[in-house]
């Protein structure tokens, strides 16, 4: 994840203070995390979005928009943030990325096998055009099939192992940065979950053969 560079929050509002607020459901803290951290995560997301698609489905990449699709993801994470125990603001912006980017390509394969197979998906909030996604349909149900039984067996999971072992099997964060994210004490800690949540995971994967 690339490194980013953020003002400190005023003493009148620290960040940890507004984060807590946030999880309890107040609306001004909300909506101050999210005027404070949504464009950084918009431009990470669409970086990272944008270089997906040009390597795995370029034939998207011409028809997809990141802006009001984040906007809308993001605006969803904000209420969920169980998984995150980081402590400083770099952390929170690394994980935020990774949680709405992995959101937004669950909902393009959603979408994509919905379109293979006839039926009619939810709609994508924002500027999203799902219209010839039919390229390659041999291959795509493969890799589909493949990624939806992986996503299962991780939805199985509590959330914070569910972040860590998608951000290490995309290659979205590095040890240190999890750690950061998600409270492991220590660089080697994160990776010693990993470690032991990629062998849980593999049994999963063979009880489901």
């Amino acid at each position: 994840m690339p490194r980013v560079t953020l003002m400190p929050m005023t003493e009148a509002a620290p960040f940890l203070w507004t984060l807590e607020m946030a999880r309890a459901g107040d609306r001004e803290a909300l909506e101050a995390l999210a005027e404070r951290f949504y464009p950084v995560v918009q431009e990470l997301v669409h970086q990272r979005l944008a270089a997906d698609l040009r390597r795995s489905r370029p034939w998207l990449s011409a028809r997809f928009s990141t802006g009001d699709v984040v906007h809308s993801v993001f605006e969803s994470v904000l209420w969920d943030l169980g998984a995150f125990a980081g402590r400083n603001e770099e952390a929170f912006v690394g994980y935020l990325a990774t949680v709405v980017r992995n959101r937004i390509l669950d909902a393009l394969r959603f979408h994509q096998a919905a379109q293979r197979d006839g039926r009619k998906g939810h709609p994508i909030t924002g500027e999203f055009d799902i219209e010839g996604l039919e390229a390659d349909p041999a291959e795509f149900a493969a890799a589909a099939e493949d990624a939806a039984r992986l996503l299962a067996a991780i939805a199985r999971f509590e959330p914070r192992v569910q972040h860590l072992l998608r951000a290490r099997i995309e290659g979205l964060a590095s040890f240190r940065e999890l750690a950061e994210q998600l409270g492991y004490g220590s660089e080697s800690a994160a990776r010693r979950a990993f470690f032991e949540a990629q062998a849980r995971l593999s049994l999963e994967l063979g009880d489901d053969e």
